[in-house]
């Protein structure tokens, strides 16, 4: 379902994603407050990062302890057992996490990034006030939102900046256009892909309490399982125009309530051949915040 964050009183606002919660264990929310620009930004950033060499893009390896830094096809979900087809920034909001991790290029991506955070962290918390209630009505007003902190020492809220690199034919003829590529740049594609065990993100759930995810229009991909609880029945969990926002629940909302809302299993598909053809064989962007 989609909810419009400016249309019900707070109540009735709070019901929606209450039912959509748990039911499916996702939504998508427009009106919220961040501007396109802001959006569109972001996803800017991104890709100038994404655009680097791996060697430069190396100089930033990510650190499992800290659960931050760059990473390409590493990350395996027990689902699948093969690497995600994607590479990925993450940044987590701990105290002294990002020390040594920060890239140096784009020069602003640390404020760019930090300013990002601290709207995320702001709009995931006005959700998790409109759900706590009725997730964990036992609870003291305002206990989950106190729970989640940006920069402190026991700071778990994490932003995952996400390229799906474009699909291309073993086959394909060399592109005259790409001349000029860095050669070190070998990442920027990957192989056609066998499609029953790779995946751009194997299925998966979240383990925090609320994730916020971006995607654009024309990158679509995303599916969740149509009953949380059922087989393996997949639906499209597609964009709503690019500054609509995806929300789903994590492990930790879901067990917090007592499981009356859902994590919901989500996967990331590999591109249909159309897709990749339509699109001039450009690759996949999201972001996520991790609250």
């Amino acid at each position: 379902p989609t909810i419009d964050m400016t249309a019900p009183p707070p109540p009735i606002l709070a019901e929606q994603m209450w039912n959509a919660a748990r039911t499916i264990g996702f939504f998508t929310i427009t009106n919220h407050g961040i501007s396109d620009h802001d959006i569109d930004s972001i996803f800017d950033l991104s890709q100038t990062f994404f655009d680097q060499s791996p060697t430069i893009k190396n100089r930033v390896p990510f650190d499992r302890d800290r659960n931050s830094g760059y990473e390409y096809m590493t990350q395996a979900p027990a689902s699948t057992k093969t690497c995600d087809r994607k590479e990925s920034m993450q940044i987590t909001a701990r105290e002294g996490c990002m020390e040594g991790l920060w890239p140096e290029y784009p020069a602003e991506f640390r404020r760019d990034v930090e300013g990002w955070m601290v709207k995320m962290h702001a709009l995931a918390c006005s959700i998790l006030s409109l759900l706590e209630p009725y997730a964990c009505p036992h609870l003291p007003p305002g206990t989950l939102v106190r729970s989640h902190n940006l920069w402190k020492e026991d700071g778990q809220c994490t932003l995952r900046l996400m390229h799906y690199p474009p699909v291309v034919n073993n086959d394909d003829d060399d592109d005259d256009d790409d001349d000029d590529a860095d050669d070190d740049d070998d990442n920027a594609t990957t192989p056609t892909p066998p499609p029953e065990n790779l995946w751009r993100a194997g299925p998966h759930t979240d383990w925090g309490c609320i994730t916020l995810l971006f995607q654009r229009l024309d990158q679509p991909g995303l599916e969740c399982r149509a009953d949380p609880h059922g087989d393996d029945y997949w639906i499209e969990v597609p964009p709503v125009s690019n500054s609509g926002i995806t929300v789903n629940v994590g492990d930790m909302l879901q067990l917090w309530s007592g499981e009356r809302l859902k994590s919901n299993m989500h996967r990331v598909r590999m591109p249909r051949k159309e897709e990749e053809e339509g699109r001039k064989k450009k690759g996949r962007y999201s972001t996520a915040f991790f609250l």
